[in-house]
């Protein structure tokens, strides 16, 4: 299935929609990576204040549009002001911070994969509407929740049994310790693993799936393809065929 590592397929992941070439988080950025050939793509959400959620790495405008503030205390009509594009490059001037179902809509549309990323610690109201809305577009099989949060997963986990987690991390962890989330992968920060081979054959004794993020280069993705990962997270395209 999409969003779940395959022992024998790779499974490229365009991170934020190859946020090297196009402006991040945007449907601009997921289309086109789509269009290029993506498995499935990542994205960060947020919630305003009517507790809707939307597509935005950062807690606050400030950084990737136009617009100002944090998002918590933002509507989204006052969200949908700022230009999401501009900063980029001029030619994507227009693009907005999608709201979720947006991209849940693409993605049901294209059968892609879906990493969703919880950013924010969030309540149990706003678990079970995203579970729903995965729901309303059949999406909970292409999809993985991840969070560098523990206490998400474990509340995603308590409202559905079998909805595959990651737990995103940058530091060497005992990878048994995640055994308790049930359908669960580690996501790991490539150099990590590039640095500790070990942890593609521990993995695989406790049958998680192990994932890697965010890779820049082609030569580094062919190096972590022949020490077994195959579920890569990267900010360019990559072609299966330059790799396997």
């Amino acid at each position: 299935m999409k969003g779940q590592l395959d022992k024998t397929n790779l499974e490229i992941v365009a991170h934020r929609g190859y946020a090297a070439i196009f402006p991040e988080n945007t449907m601009e950025a997921f289309r086109r990576s789509l269009d290029l050939g993506a498995d499935s793509i990542e994205l960060d959400i947020h919630h305003s204040k009517e507790g809707i959620p939307v597509i935005i790495h950062d807690d606050t405008l400030n950084r990737t549009t136009t617009g100002t503030g944090r998002i918590r205390d933002l509507t989204i009509a006052e969200i949908w002001e700022a230009d999401a594009g501009i900063k980029f490059k001029p030619e994507f001037a227009g693009c907005k911070v999608p709201l979720l179902e947006e991209a849940l809509e693409l993605c049901a549309e294209r059968q892609a994969g879906l990493q969703l990323e919880l950013k924010e610690s969030i309540t149990e109201e706003e678990g079970r509407a995203l579970l729903q809305m995965l729901n309303i577009y059949n999406l909970i099989e292409q999809t993985i929740i991840i969070s560098f949060h523990p206490n998400n997963l474990m509340l995603i986990r308590k409202l559905h049994p079998t909805i595959e987690l990651g737990f995103l991390t940058d530091n060497e962890i005992a990878l048994e310790s995640l055994k308790g989330l049930g359908h669960a992968a580690c996501c790991l920060q490539f150099e990590l693993v590039l640095g500790n081979p070990k942890l593609v054959k521990e993995a695989v004794e406790l049958e998680l799936d192990l994932a890697v993020w965010t890779v820049r280069s082609l030569e580094i993705a062919k190096q972590l393809y022949a020490l077994g990962i195959r579920r890569i997270t990267t900010d360019i395209p990559l072609l299966k065929s330059d790799i396997v």
